[in-house]
């Protein structure tokens, strides 16, 4: 019996598509191949860390729960800010961190990403396989 993909909101599939061909990096094309792969086929029930506060010197972090939904969040053990919660891939990469209160500086999730070229980004995090 083959398993059925899960179906992804249509934002995200215009982003993926949008992106297809366009990415500025081998990492960026990564990203996005793995979190398409992942979010199609791959659960997280008890979550999925894609970035974790300590590997960069901003302290965001990003968890993927289930399949599609993503938590984006600041800080450390001992003080976090409030999280921010998207439905979907696309929302995520399009929150303004400063107006999240993560940063000081006027920047989406993407191009934050960007800056780094996705330096930090786990991909074998999935707890529910640990």
């Amino acid at each position: 019996m083959k398993a059925i993909a899960n179906k992804l909101w249509p934002e995200d599939y215009k982003l993926f598509d949008n992106m297809e061909g366009h990415y500025i990096s081998e990492n960026e094309k990564s990203f996005f191949e793995k979190m398409k792969y992942k979010m199609e086929n791959e659960i997280a029930p008890s979550n999925d860390l894609i970035m974790f506060e300590e590997d960069n010197e901003d302290h965001i972090y990003i968890v993927r729960c289930i399949y599609d939904e993503f938590i984006v969040g600041h800080g450390l053990y001992d003080h976090n800010d409030n999280e921010f919660h998207s439905m979907n891939l696309s929302e995520a990469l399009n929150a303004n961190l400063k107006e999240l209160g993560f940063l000081n500086r006027d920047i989406t999730l993407l191009n934050w990403l960007r800056e780094r070229d996705y330096n930090g980004i786990r991909y074998n995090h999935n707890y529910a396989f640990m």
